[in-house]
């Protein structure tokens, strides 16, 4: 059961040097990328290490970069990422 749900707004990101500056995969919490669990989130509003499910699926917050109530979905390809684009989605904070 989560501990709260939140609306924000979900946009999408990949490993790539125009949107993250470098390219190695390696977030800011020091692990490597990986699509189906890794997101970008504001720490303040989700801290690094929150385990959050988005539509019945579970990520963990373990990168940075985005301000206020969005989180950023880490896609493999640029495809992905530009098809899901942005949208508003219901965010469960599970403990």
């Amino acid at each position: 059961k989560p501990i709260k749900t939140l609306e924000m707004v979900a946009t999408a990101y990949t490993a790539c040097v125009e949107e993250c500056g470098k390219a190695d995969g390696i977030t800011a919490s020091g692990t490597k990328v990986k699509q189906g669990r890794t997101v970008a989130a504001d720490w303040s509003v989700l801290p690094c290490g929150t385990h959050i499910r988005i539509d019945g699926h579970e990520y963990i917050v373990e990168d940075c970069g985005v301000k206020g109530n969005v989180i950023d979905i880490y896609f493999d390809s640029k495809a992905d990422a530009l098809e899901f684009g942005v949208q508003t989605v219901t965010v469960e904070v599970m403990p």
